[in-house]
């Protein structure tokens, strides 16, 4: 019977160990996420007539901390009322898009992206899409989170674009390591 130290099978647990937590993604490296998801109806207000008008969004607003980087991004997704079919754009080109932000709490804006959304929405059929996302370093004495801002410029209803408000993601810390 061979026998060995009680060094090296010490040795060769720790290494199976390692194999282990490194294969479940624990360790220093894993990245941190948080988000939060949050919806609203949007009544149309250029159409009254018999068929439901309504737009229902979803959004999931997101941060994620992987080593040095935050990333900060979002899920904007769709349903559009029956009233909507067949009709044509009932968005106008300029004004219709989203707004993903990068913000440190207690105030201060980081970084703004805006994705124009008039063209998906103006194809008559539920969807979604994942704006342009950015990664970034801050100084870990920063909480960030990403605040997300949906704006509806309806077609002929002679106003500007409508801004909706969503639910941040929570917050997460910045890191500088």
């Amino acid at each position: 019977m061979l026998r060995t130290s009680p060094t090296r099978r010490l040795s060769a647990v720790l290494v199976a160990t390692s194999v282990i937590a490194g294969a479940a993604g624990i360790g220093p490296a894993h990245a941190v996420e948080r988000c939060k998801v949050s919806s609203r109806t949007i009544d149309n207000p250029t159409y009254n007539g018999p068929w439901p008008d309504n737009w229902d969004f979803t959004v999931k607003a997101c941060v994620t901390e992987s080593g040095a980087a935050v990333r900060h991004w979002a899920t904007v997704s769709w349903d559009l009322p029956e009233a909507s079919t067949g009709r044509g754009p009932v968005f106008n080109t300029t004004g219709t898009n989203i707004e993903v932000t990068a913000m440190i709490v207690g105030g201060g804006l980081a970084v703004t992206r805006r994705t124009d959304l008039a063209k998906r929405l103006n194809q008559a059929k539920d969807g979604s899409t994942t704006p342009a996302s950015y990664s970034s370093r801050w100084p870990d004495r920063h909480r960030l989170f990403t605040d997300v801002i949906l704006f509806l410029d309806w077609k002929d209803d002679g106003k500007g674009p409508q801004k909706i408000h969503f639910d941040a993601s929570p917050s997460i810390p910045g890191s500088s390591r």
